[in-house]
This record gives structure tokens, C-alpha cells and sequence, in this order.
């Protein structure tokens, strides 16, 4: 079995570059040691690459629009993409909130708008006096201005105005909601997983937490996944959701899972 891993972009990547990285080869390690064939490369690597079509495994970490589309091209050739194409896709900001919302997970409410020409009336809805994220709406934060918490409508238009001066042409606005916000991370029907790692939930959400996530990531076809909630006694809203996370608190049974779930689908081939 020929495996081939794709870098995230730097750009991608704020901050966590290693980490990223770190999560990548030590599932590579792993499939290597029961006898893929595994090559790590940049994304620039890969699309010169894929020319010969030599991957029956691809794990990909990259969200460049040239990389996505050679990742495509992987797909069509009959190579396992973890995690596809679309499923990447899905997790951009304005697909995530109308895709979840439609599927039945419990998120907070919010809007895609426009970052200049929108009116008040696209946000009705949402409740203003009890604060609202603005988060630019096409690719996740990377910088810490790409999230921002408002509570009134100055600060809306500061945000967005912005935005639109940086070139981000959309915006998410997402209700914010009070509680413990924790991280999750997840391999489809393998591993499950949250953090901070001593934070317990109760015994209503340890069952309904997990398979919210699980039937989100269903929905969004990812294998390999993660997210962050809004925990509060036993209730919760998830507020975010991504593809390949860095896994950087439990890199190593993340890792594991991430083999055994190639295995899986690779046999079930």
C-alpha cells in the first residue's frame, strides 16, 4: 500500500506548523510499520507528484485551492482521500453553520453576510445584547482578529468594515452562548476524544456529546476531525468544527486511530 501525507500550508498553519506536522508523520510512522509504503510531502510536493498517480492512500492536511484541486484529481484516479475534498470543504465557514444547521447538530444560530452592503434585517434572529462572534466566513482563524466577540452594533460594523478592508468578503456571525468551552477531536467510528483532559462531563453528555460530533462529522464526511463545544451542566452548542486538527494533546493514540481507521477503509476496499 502506497501511502503519501500533504503538509498543511504555512499560511494555513498559524502558529502550529510543527504540531500539525507532528500529527501527520507519527500516523505515517505507523502504517509504515506494518508495511505501507509512505512518503511525506509539502503540497507543492505533491501536485507535481500526483501527475503519476501513485498514491493508493492520501492523507491530506492541505486547504489551498491548487492543492485541493490536484486532491480531487487523486479522488477521481480511485485513491482513498482522508479526508475528501468536499468533507474540507464543508468545514469553510461559508458552508459549516448551514450545513450543521440543516443536519439537526445543535449549534447556536447564525448568519453568512455580506462584509460590506449587508443590512440589519440579515441578522434578525440573533440577539445582539447578548453577544455575537464575527469570524471571517470563508476559512477558519488565522489570525486572532478573524474571531472577534461584539455586543452592540458600532462594534459589528468596526469588525466587519475590517474585514472588508483585508479583503475577507464574507463574515459568519454565530450567537455566542454561555458555558466551559472545550476542544474535541475524533477518527470516524475509531476514536473520541476532549480536552482540557481532566475537564469530566456529566454523565448525560459523556453519551450525547460524542455522538453529536460524530453524526456532524458524518454529515460533513470527514474521517478525521475535530471541534470545539459550548459545555453548560447538560447541555451543549457546537460553535466550530474542523478537518485534521493538530491532535497536539493526544497525539499519540490520535495517531494510532488514524492508522487503524486507513486499515479499515482499506481493506473494506
Amino acid at each position: 500500500m502506497r501511502v503519501v501525507g500533504v503538509y498543511r500550508e504555512a499560511e494555513f498553519s498559524p502558529g502550529k506548523v510543527a504540531a500539525d506536522a507532528a500529527i501527520l508523520d507519527a500516523a505515517l510512522a505507523l502504517l509504515a510499520s506494518r508495511g505501507a509504503k509512505v512518503a511525506a510531502l509539502s503540497p507543492a510536493q505533491f501536485m507535481r507528484a500526483e501527475r503519476d498517480g501513485l498514491a493508493d492512500v492520501v492523507l491530506a492536511m492541505c486547504q489551498s485551492e491548487a492543492a485541493l484541486e490536484h486532491l480531487a484529481t487523486a479522488q477521481r484516479r480511485g485513491a482513498l482521500v482522508i479526508n475528501p475534498v468536499h468533507a474540507i470543504r464543508n468545514c469553510y465557514r461559508d458552508r459549516l453553520g448551514a450545513v450543521l444547521e440543516a443536519a439537526g447538530v445543535a449549534v447556536p444560530p447564525g448568519r453568512l453576510i455580506d462584509t460590506h452592503g449587508f443590512v440589519w434585517s440579515d441578522l434578525d434572529g440573533l440577539a445582539l445584547e447578548r453577544g455575537v462572534f464575527v469570524k471571517r466566513g470563508d476559512l477558519h482563524a488565522m489570525v486572532a482578529d478573524d474571531v472577534r466577540r461584539a455586543c452592540s452594533r458600532a462594534e459589528i460594523e468596526a469588525f466587519l468594515s475590517d474585514f472588508a478592508r483585508r479583503g475577507v468578503k464574507k463574515a459568519y456571525l454565530q450567537q455566542a452562548v454561555e458555558g466551559r468551552v472545550v476542544k474535541f477531536y475524533g477518527v470516524s467510528e475509531t476514536y473520541f476524544s476532549i480536552a482540557p483532559a481532566g475537564f469530566e462531563l456529566s454523565s448525560v453528555l459523556r453519551g450525547r456529546l460524542p455522538q453529536a460530533a460524530a453524526d456532524a462529522a458524518r454529515t460533513l464526511e470527514l474521517q478525521v476531525w475535530g471541534g470545539d463545544a459550548v459545555v453548560d451542566r447538560d447541555d451543549f452548542r457546537i460553535i466550530d468544527f474542523n478537518d485534521w486538527p493538530s491532535f497536539q494533546t493526544v497525539r499519540t493514540p490520535a495517531a494510532a486511530a488514524i492508522a487503524r481507521r486507513v486499515l479499515a477503509l482499506m481493506a473494506g476496499r
